[in-house]
């Protein structure tokens, strides 16, 4: 209906068409942002693959998440596939990796790694039926997977360009806080509705909490002796802990707010400023 009015009304062809090449503008940033989908128009040294701890938090502009930290505050020009809800598993089945040294090109020389979180929190009833199996097997399906990202995506950039292989950074995660209230539109992963839903009761959630993000990273420290091309950092206790966040740096159960990731950014910046070659 839209196409016939500006095809008869002439005096409405322009706006029509305005509005069609807004919408392309818009669909375009977005999936250059969150897919790395950007024409070859961004070539960069740095990709990023990440969930929402890089996105930008739909419903909260002003949510400047660890991506916006390092291109605002730090100086980075990066090319990313970052999008909530990502995880490990699927970006590597996605070929999302691929895309990213794709779109930063010959010159890309680091790729920054937020993921994991999310590998983690699915299905948490598992971790109820049988606790020490659910959580070996998780940890090790996000072994074999960051490892084979790793191995596929440098056998591809050195096919593809030449050069050195990439240098893979891959940061834990902070303690969540289960006691902060849900954001129902964003998030209620974390929290402590959900850990009861699934059977945990509520003097286990924050214990079996910190413990599994303590396990995730410890190995993906354990894998950097396995992979010379991968680099980790720790970011436990950057806003409180151990075992909770602070809550005036939280926003929802596992997201910061502004605050808290502007100091996860600035502890990010300063650890991998010696391998980016980026000032602090």
């Amino acid at each position: 209906m839209i196409s016939i009015l500006c095809l008869s009304v002439a005096g409405f062809t322009y706006n029509c068409d305005t509005k069609k090449q807004y919408t392309d503008d818009i669909l375009f940033n977005l999936t250059c942002y969150t897919l790395a989908l950007c024409n070859q128009t961004s070539p960069t040294q740095i990709g990023m693959i990440g969930d929402s701890w890089t996105d930008i938090l739909v419903g909260y502009p002003l949510i400047e998440t660890l991506r916006i930290q390092l291109e605002k505050n730090h100086g980075y020009q990066i090319t990313g596939a970052t999008l909530g809800g990502q995880t490990l598993s699927s970006a590597l089945s996605l070929g999302l990796h691929y895309q990213v040294i794709d779109e930063a090109g010959a010159n890309v020389r680091v790729i920054l790694l937020s993921l994991g979180g999310n590998d983690l929190q699915a299905n948490l009833r598992d971790y109820i039926l049988n606790p020490e199996s659910a959580r070996a097997a998780r940890l090790q399906l996000i072994k074999s997977d960051l490892k084979r990202m790793i191995q596929t995506g440098n056998l591809y950039k050195t096919n593809k360009f030449g050069g050195e292989p990439i240098k893979w950074i891959i940061h834990g995660y902070d303690y969540s806080n289960p006691d902060m209230p849900p954001i129902a539109d964003i998030s209620e992963e974390g929290c402590n509705a959900r850990f009861l839903a699934a059977g945990f009761t509520r003097s286990s959630i924050i214990d079996f909490s910190s413990s599994l993000l303590n396990s995730f990273n410890e190995l993906l420290r354990n894998i950097t002796y396995e992979e010379p091309s991968l680099y980790y950092v720790d970011l436990r206790s950057t806003l409180g802990g151990p075992s909770v966040s602070r809550s005036d740096l939280m926003l929802d159960c596992i997201h910061p707010n502004n605050l808290g990731f502007q100091l996860l950014g600035n502890r990010l910046s300063t650890s991998i400023a010696p391998i980016t070659g980026m000032k602090p």
